[in-house]
């Protein structure tokens, strides 16, 4: 084995690693979330260049984009906050805000000026298990789970530790598998 394909087994090994050591996490889809929570049929339909895209049929059978529903943009008169007797309005470039859905999302103006993500007023939570080697938890529901609960910002040094400690293991056997090659060759031909 020569030192290149040492050092290509070693960054596999440690990719390998790394992902074994991070929890997955994933999000479900919040406009699907936010139409059938309201109580109406979500669907998707693939387009001709392979696209999905979500609909949303709302009350008289009407089907709207069902992201532009959860913004706020279609049938405002049938969201959350107008059935709560409140004013929906879109938030353009706030991630403080809109939090989970991203940087677009409407909120629900309460009547004191005050406003509130409308999928948060809702309650509605799309964060999926997360799962850690055997051990699966959901946020929304399982307030004592072991993932994640203790993150902190030192939770990369392990992984590091580890890390260095392949790296170096690795390049030692390079090492040596490099002195073993050039042992029998003399002085003036080695590289």
């Amino acid at each position: 084995m020569n030192g290149k394909r040492i050092g290509i087994l070693g960054m596999i090994l440690i990719f390998a690693i790394g992902m074994c050591a991070m929890p997955a996490s994933a999000m479900l889809n919040p406009a699907a979330g936010y139409c059938t929570a309201l109580g109406y049929n979500y669907t998707e339909k693939t387009g001709t260049d392979g696209s999905m895209t979500g609909y949303c049929t709302i009350a008289g059978g009407q089907t709207v984009d069902a992201w532009q529903f959860l913004y706020g943009n279609v049938s405002p008169a049938l969201s959350y906050c107008a059935k709560q007797g409140l004013t929906i309005k879109t938030k353009l470039d706030n991630p403080d805000v809109c939090g989970m859905i991203g940087s677009r999302c409407a909120v629900c103006v309460k009547t004191d000026g005050s406003e509130q993500e409308v999928t948060a007023a809702m309650g509605l939570d799309f964060r999926e298990k997360i799962c850690s080697g055997s051990t699966c938890c959901d946020p929304a529901t399982d307030k004592t789970c072991p993932i994640g609960q203790e993150s902190s910002s030192t939770d990369w040094i392990l992984p590091a530790i580890i890390a260095v400690i392949i790296i170096l293991v690795i390049a030692c056997i390079a090492y040596f598998f490099k002195r073993k090659k050039n042992a029998g060759v003399p002085e003036e031909k080695k590289p």
